[in-house]
């Protein structure tokens, strides 16, 4: 019975007599372990038998003690030097430490420097070349000397005589192989290691700009490899701590991609192939890292001076329409954009950000652009109840001192703002700022007068550029989408960042043409002065209410004496493009289902037009247009904006296009329809006689 419980498994240690593991043992007995047992005769005075084992701690020591002994320098002394009081004996020599020689070649191309020389001046650099073939170099040391290929030497050795062009084509800085040793070979596997782990399985790999091509960036980021090269290095290193699973440009690109696609942080995950809490880590710290190196040095009334929006940021058309000769006015457009949001379970919260003009919960940044579309500052959010309108907020805004906006202007600058900014007039009249604002509809008027019609679109001529900043702004669809509330702490800087890429890497919207915008703006203040010869035409001679003969435009035999015009000249009458690309939409509503143009000519060379509104189908204009045989003279419109000289409305603009241009041209394939794809519960009931019984 003891025998078999002494088997192996209780063994233990012949000296710690502690239990000892399988694998945690080794056996005393054979001829190698001699030393071994000698050892523990020697000190322990223990004789081991067969079955003894011992434990590694213990064998350990062992070995410690043996190569102690082996590296305990012997001291000589003599009885002299130990009677000596100021005898000191000699110190152990220090342990050196060992590196193995540069015996591993492997092919890696690499320009070493510091580890060859060259094999006739001894010297080393970077700049060693290596001779492909035998070849003759200049006298060295008083002798000729010929090189055997694959040598390294200095440039300035080479001999040019007798060594063709080829041959110097053939010489190269770069080595075809690396020498290590064991540590850096080691070190080098280690580094591959971490490399390939942190691009594991990776899908979109930012970190080389050679895995994905310039399309996919910008659809990825919504910048080229060029601005994404340029946007990091505006990010020190330091800024972004780098992980086993994302770099700094990783980090970058994350976030970019999360603004210009608005996918959730799982879809995120999914697509970098990392964790949903990296994702949120990495957004966290590039939102950090660009608020603080990236954003202030693009955007801010800090970062730009009133005297460089003048000179560089202001469009000529706009100058001339409102600045001075000396253009030292600054013209900056202001209006507030909207970022949706979800509805809040708190309460004040969620009635504070319902907004009765687009009935929806949302939040305003002020923006502050210049007239080719440069944005200068974007200030908030805001909430949007009716105490916090556009108007309250610029009041705000200036009576705060916001980014220091009153040290910023100057007397006589001029802001262009629309209708609701009219409460802000007068605060800005007492800082010597000048407003341009479209003209209000008197009381118990119905269309403008031909005075403010033309003001109005000298108006609109230069502030729609800050519309179409907006729409730049929103094609980052995160800000386009409903924001998630547990972003609106962040919806401002993600607001700022986005336009301080925009201000970096996009061009401007419309910085227009000196000489042009000059003509432009001379024609249309010309203009501007001008009355409406038709206007009053229709009123005296009561051409509104005269009955006549309608006609509908179903080819070239109607008004056959209108003028032929190109695009380009219908783009001069009507002073810019937005009412060329209504005319195109009027005129495809008017064609549907043979429903022509109705044309009344009323007098030679005039004719009468009846059109629905594109608002309420119910309401129809009627538009005058005269002519001769070579241009459009003179028209008026009875819808809102129809009085004005300075351009035309989209009406009349629409008729002009159709008449002149459009119905001349070769009709190629039509658009689609889109009520072609959606039912219409409208329809009249289909009767189904098949059950009926037949006539006798």
């Amino acid at each position: 019975m003891d025998k078999i419980r002494k088997g192996r498994k209780d063994s233990k240690c012949i000296l710690c007599e502690k239990r000892t593991k399988p694998g945690k043992r080794r056996p005393l007995c054979g001829e190698t372990n001699k030393n071994l047992r000698n050892f523990l005769s020697k000190n322990f005075l223990v004789s081991p038998n067969d079955d003894d084992v011992i434990c590694d701690t213990c064998r350990r020591k062992y070995y410690r003690e043996g190569q102690a002994q082996v590296n305990t320098p012997t001291v000589l002394t003599n009885d002299t030097n130990a009677n000596d009081p100021d005898f000191m004996p000699p110190s152990a020599p220090k342990r050196a430490k060992l590196s193995s020689p540069l015996s591993i070649s492997l092919p890696i191309s690499s320009t070493i420097k510091g580890h060859a020389q060259c094999c006739l001046c001894k010297k080393r650099g970077p700049k060693l070349m290596v001779v492909p073939q035998e070849a003759r170099f200049h006298t060295f040391l008083g002798k000729n000397i010929i090189i055997p290929a694959g040598s390294r030497c200095c440039p300035r050795h080479l001999c040019t005589e007798g060594f063709t062009k080829e041959a110097n084509e053939d010489i190269t800085s770069v080595y075809t192989v690396s020498d290590f040793n064991r540590s850096g070979l080691l070190e080098l596997i280690d580094t591959i290691r971490e490399h390939a782990l942190k691009n594991k399985n990776a899908r979109i790999d930012f970190d080389k700009s050679s895995s994905l091509n310039d399309t996919d960036f910008r659809n990825l980021t919504g910048l080229t490899i060029t601005d994404f090269e340029d946007l990091c290095s505006h990010i020190p290193n330091s800024a972004i701590r780098d992980t086993r699973v994302r770099s700094m440009r990783t980090c970058i690109g994350i976030f970019l991609t999360k603004l210009r696609s608005g996918m959730s942080n799982k879809i995120l995950a999914t697509l970098f192939n990392i964790s949903k809490d990296s994702i949120r880590k990495a957004i966290s710290s590039a939102r950090d890292a660009v608020k603080q190196h990236f954003t202030p040095k693009y955007l801010g009334f800090d970062h730009v001076s009133r005297e460089s929006v003048i000179q560089n940021h202001t469009r000529p058309l706009a100058q001339t329409l409102f600045g001075d000769i000396t253009n030292t006015t600054a013209i900056l457009v202001i209006d507030g954009t909207y970022i949706y949001i979800q509805k809040s379970g708190q309460f004040k919260f969620q009635r504070s950000t319902y907004s009765m003009h687009k009935f929806r919960n949302l939040i305003k940044p002020m923006m502050f652009v210049t007239t080719t579309g440069y944005i200068v500052s974007v200030i908030g959010p805001y909430l949007c109840n009716s105490k916090n309108n556009d108007a309250k907020i610029l009041n705000s805004i200036f009576k705060n001192n916001l980014e220091k906006i009153k040290e910023w202007f100057d007397k006589d600058d001029v802001v262009v703002v629309d209708r609701g900014f009219r409460d802000s007039i007068d605060l800005l009249e007492e800082f010597g700022i000048q407003t341009k604002m479209p003209s209000f509809l008197k009381r118990n008027e119905k269309q403008l007068s031909v005075e403010d019609g033309n003001t109005t679109r000298l108006v609109t001529k230069v502030r729609w550029v800050v519309e179409s900043v907006n729409g730049r702004i929103k094609q980052w669809r995160l800000l386009d989408k409903v924001l998630p509330n547990s972003l609106i702490p962040y919806a401002g800087e993600y607001t700022r960042f986005v336009s301080a890429i925009c201000n970096k890497y996009r061009p401007p919207l419309n910085a227009g043409n000196e000489t042009d915008d000059l003509l432009l703006g001379t024609k249309m203040l010309h203009m501007s002065k001008k009355k409406n010869e038709l206007m009053e035409r229709v009123s005296n001679e009561n051409l509104h209410s005269r009955s006549g003969r309608w006609q509908k435009i179903d080819g070239n035999d109607s008004v056959e004496d209108f003028p032929k015009l190109s695009e380009e000249d219908i783009r001069d009458i009507t002073l810019g493009v937005y009412q060329v690309k209504l005319a195109k939409s009027y005129t495809e509503e008017h064609l549907e289902n043979d429903d022509y143009y109705e044309v009344m000519q009323q007098g030679h060379q005039l004719i009468r037009v009846r059109m629905a509104s594109r608002h309420t189908s119910s309401k129809t204009h009627n538009l005058w247009i005269t002519y001769d045989d070579c241009c459009i003279k003179t028209w008026y419109c009875t819808c809102k904006a129809g009085a004005r000289i300075v351009g035309t409305c989209s009406h009349i603009s629409s008729v002009i296009w159709f008449l002149s241009f459009y119905r001349h041209q070769t009709k190629g394939n039509q658009a689609k329809q889109w009520k072609d794809y959606v039912h219409d519960a409208n329809q009249p009931e289909v009767v189904d006689d098949s059950d009926s019984e037949p006539e006798e």
